[in-house]
């Protein structure tokens, strides 16, 4: 809903140049015993409102967890969410700039357990989560920027883990 609604907005007919980013990393669900590492996913829209403040509004896919448990217990976690945050922007040169960002995040986390053969089913949970991010893009060319990013996402509901990701991607200008 959060991306659909930012590109109906108006904002994007006032922005200087709207993007889309694409990025692949490393997840990582993190408890004070525990810490899984899975493929983190995300795609996001963003534009500018003026030279240093924007918008964002993406998805984040942070990959299946298998973890084993004792004798035939198995439990699996997944997790993903939509976030809308502020950027704030500063040029470090002609083609590079550092943000940060901060927002709000849906997250949803399925826990699954199973028993032998038996399944015991998903153990699904919502959760609106204070979202925070840094990143760094070098542009490659007037519409291409490389970046990487860092974002947290706090404890997803149902499970005692704390989200959080690395990613490098492709960000296209319109």
């Amino acid at each position: 809903m959060l991306p659909g609604a930012a590109l109906c907005s108006p904002w994007p007919a006032l922005a200087e140049s709207a993007y889309l980013k694409l990025g692949i990393g490393q997840s990582r669900y993190s408890s004070q015993f525990d810490t899984f590492r899975e493929r983190a996913l995300t795609v996001a829209y963003g534009a500018p409102l003026d030279s240093t403040w924007g918008y964002e509004v993406g998805y984040i896919h942070f990959g299946d967890v298998n973890i084993g448990g004792p004798g035939p217990l198995a439990v699996g976690l997944r997790s993903q969410a939509f976030y809308a945050a502020g950027v704030a922007n500063m040029s470090l040169n002609t083609a590079t700039r550092a943000y940060t960002k901060v927002g709000l995040a849906l997250v949803n986390s399925k826990a699954s357990l199973a028993v032998g053969q038996q399944y015991e089913g998903p153990m699904p949970g919502n959760t609106t989560n204070l979202m925070a991010g840094v990143g760094l893009d070098y542009k490659l060319s007037p519409q291409i920027a490389a970046n990487i990013e860092y974002q947290y996402f706090g404890a997803a509901d149902q499970v005692p883990y704390n989200l959080s990701s690395w990613t490098v991607g492709l960000s296209y200008g319109f």
